[in-house]
Formats: C-alpha cells, structure tokens, sequence
C-alpha cells in the first residue's frame, strides 16, 4: 500500500499530535499526584513546632484525617516512629461526621472532603484544633493551614494568623519561615 505525500505528511502530523496529547496528558497525571509523605512530613513538624494550651497535652497526641485518604497510611507509619508535642505518643485515626471533633490536636482535611469546610470550621469552633486542608486556598475559608504546590512544584502551606488566634494556638517563627503568613 503506497501514500501519496499529502497522505503521508497528515499520518505524520497525526502521530505527532497524538504523543503531544499523551505527554501532556502524562505531566498533568503527575502534577495531579500528592506528595502524601512529604505532608505527613510537615503534619509531624506541625505537632512539634505548632503550640497548644498546655491543658490539652495529656494523654496521647491525637491526629485525625477526616474521610478516606492515602496519607492515613502515611500519618500512621509517621506515628509508630515519632513522638507528638511534649513528647505524647501520637494516634492517628480516620474519623468521620459523628466524632467529636475537638478531641484532635490536628485533623487532616483531603481534598474530596475540602466542601465541608465551613462545617468542620463551625464543628471545631474555638478549640485548639488545627484544621490542616489538602487543597490550596482553604486556609481564607476556614482551614487554619493548607498545602500548596509552588511553581517550582515544591510543597509550602499557608497558614491564616487570626484563625490560628482564634484557636488559642502558636506558631514557631522557624516553622513560619518554611511556609507563607495570610
């Protein structure tokens, strides 16, 4: 079977739009993959660098991620090697809507879950409860920190200063540093 050359110069045109389309495709599936370890990472510094009132460090250091997520895994390998803020054990569980919410130093808010925002901020209320979200933006919307991916593709968060107030916790400068003040 022979080709003319318009025929041949469209099959060649259509191979090549056909491997962009797939590399694009490809770098936008891996700019979409979550860096689960390096977030467990900052959730751990977080539960040392971050400052409760000292009457809510008793018993174990309770982190919780709301819903399903692959960093439960990731937070819960991070828990059986470390130790939590005044060196308390860490537990990390996976809680859902009828737990009570302020029994968590830190809770983990994934993306798929990011809508109910505003309910775990009224949930929580004032306690000393970090809300840590996936999703970049939602430390304006309630979260008191959120993750995002510079353009560098590094992993920084933002932390909202009055809501941090409001819960009655402190940051460390050094940690501040390694992240963004809204």
């Amino acid at each position: 079977m022979f080709y003319t050359a318009s025929q041949y110069n469209l099959f060649v045109k259509k191979v090549i739009l056909l491997w962009i389309m797939a590399w694009f495709c490809c770098n936008a599936v891996m700019a979409q993959d979550v860096d689960y370890r390096a977030q467990s990472l900052y959730i751990y510094k977080f539960s040392k660098y971050v400052f409760w009132p000292e009457e809510t460090l008793q018993g174990e250091f309770k982190i919780g991620v709301y819903g399903n997520s692959p960093i439960l895994e990731e937070l819960q390998l991070m828990a059986s090697l470390k130790k939590g803020a005044n060196d308390l054990s860490i537990r990390v569980t996976e809680i859902t809507e009828e737990d009570d919410l302020t029994d968590y130093h830190i809770i983990y808010i994934p993306s798929s879950k990011s809508r109910q925002i505003r309910d775990l901020t009224e949930k929580v209320g004032t306690s000393p409860v970090l809300l840590v979200a996936e999703r970049e933006g939602l430390a304006t919307k309630g979260a008191t920190i959120n993750f995002l991916i510079t353009e560098n593709m590094v992993l920084k968060f933002e932390v909202n200063m009055s809501k941090m107030a409001d819960q009655n916790l402190k940051i460390s400068p050094e940690l501040l540093k390694l992240g963004y003040e809204i």
